[in-house]
């Protein structure tokens, strides 16, 4: 085997990228992955890739990744603030020695997606788990070097899936060090062909409540529609998304970034962008704007005018309701709702998936002391070991 590295998506598809492509694994497909070069979402993209052989030999295995560094604004990806979220939710005490070493760890390399909360490699199908883990070793031994070379300071895949052996016992093999369970990623099965046939799978309680939210927004006169992504939507859109960023305390929200995102994504998915909405009197009170691909639903953008009819559950019903009906009409098995508001999401009939973290620090100092973080951060998240079954290797958990 041998590791390539090129950087667009263009190069990594005259070399075979597109024989690992899955259809339905959104953020890793070749259109998504030239929409975000077309956004300019990340720094320095690269792709890596490793081939079976010498000369133009086919492509077995493949990873995306792109460089972070203190100016970048989401904190998904800024491996200092997602050690800061989980040191805070775990109460492991912080001192500024802590705060040094995290920040000793940029800028650094992430292994993406950028989106979607599960970091994975494209695999191809027909290779066994054996040659995966090789595969994988040798992409993160690429990545090591460009990463060396470039003067970054580490190396980050934060979301790996808790049952991907291959890749897990690669990164432990080449030396990375597990921080324990990062999140929770939300997969929410279509397995009824009605919403009453939805209702029947969760506890009476939450029964109950669903209809009685169901009936303050019927009883409300709010109008819930859906339409295709287009750029006077987003218009409207975006302030609404500014308000969740404001009320869940990002630093700021890219009004430009998003401005391009939005034009270029209803532009490149045309009848597979669409967004569920809330109006009344014509004026967006609410919002859910999602991905379609042939069986999945990709969860995406939400906003809200938090200042208007604070007691409607605009977003139960925006995000989870008329998504899984629309799911059920449109013949889609499984809607991917993405990280966060775990409990919520489990609460509606989503399973959870684990993510576990994992990095490596290239000055000694700084490894040595993130080891002693590592450790405490796995005491405090335990993941299931690496003898658990392997689902679909390099593919999203479904």
């Amino acid at each position: 085997m041998r590791s390539l590295l090129v950087p667009t998506i263009a190069e990594a598809l005259e070399y075979g990228y597109g024989a690992l492509a899955n259809p339905d694994d959104l953020y890793l497909s070749p259109q998504w992955l030239k929409v975000e070069e077309k956004i300019g979402l990340v720094q320095s993209p690269s792709y890596i890739l490793c081939l079976a052989g010498e000369g133009h030999s086919p492509v077995v295995a493949a990873a995306w990744a792109f460089l972070v560094d203190e100016a970048n604004w989401w904190p998904f990806v800024r491996i200092d603030m997602v050690f800061s979220k989980l040191l805070d939710e775990r109460n492991i005490p912080v001192t500024p020695r802590t705060k040094e070493v995290l920040h000793s760890l940029l800028p650094n390399v992430v292994v993406g997606p950028f989106r979607g909360g599960t970091t994975s490699l494209r695999v191809h199908p027909d290779i066994s788990a054996e040659l995966a883990r090789d595969a994988a070793a040798e992409i993160l031994s690429e990545i090591e070097i460009m990463a060396r070379a470039e003067g970054l300071r580490s190396v980050a895949l934060p979301y790996v899936p808790a049952e991907n052996r291959p890749l897990r016992d690669a990164l432990r093999e080449s030396g990375y060090m597990e921080f324990g369970l990062a999140h929770n990623v939300s997969l929410l099965r279509i397995e009824s062909q009605s919403f009453d046939g939805y209702l029947s799978g969760l506890d009476r309680h939450r029964k109950a409540s669903i209809k009685a939210e169901r009936r303050k927004i019927a009883d409300s006169g709010v109008q819930i529609g859906l339409e295709e992504l287009s750029r006077d939507l987003s218009q409207e859109m975006m302030p609404l998304e500014a308000q969740l960023f404001e009320r869940y305390g990002h630093p700021r929200y890219p009004v430009g970034l998003m401005t391009r995102q939005y034009a270029i994504v209803a532009s490149e998915y045309p009848g597979a962008a669409l967004v569920i909405t809330a109006r009344s009197a014509g004026i967006l009170r609410g919002f859910h704007s999602f991905i379609r691909t042939s069986n999945i639903l990709y969860s995406r953008e939400t906003g809200y005018d938090y200042a208007w009819k604070k007691s409607l559950p605009l977003y139960f019903e925006v995000v989870f309701y008329r998504t899984i009906e629309l799911a059920m009409r449109s013949g889609i098995r499984e809607i991917a709702y993405s990280f966060g508001s775990e409990q919520t999401k489990a609460s509606r009939g989503c399973d959870l998936h684990q993510r576990v973290g994992y990095i490596k620090a290239f000055d000694a100092k700084s490894s040595a002391e993130l080891e002693c973080l590592c450790a405490d951060l796995c005491s405090a998240g335990a993941v299931p070991a690496l003898d658990v079954a392997v689902a679909e290797v390099g593919l999203p958990v479904r």
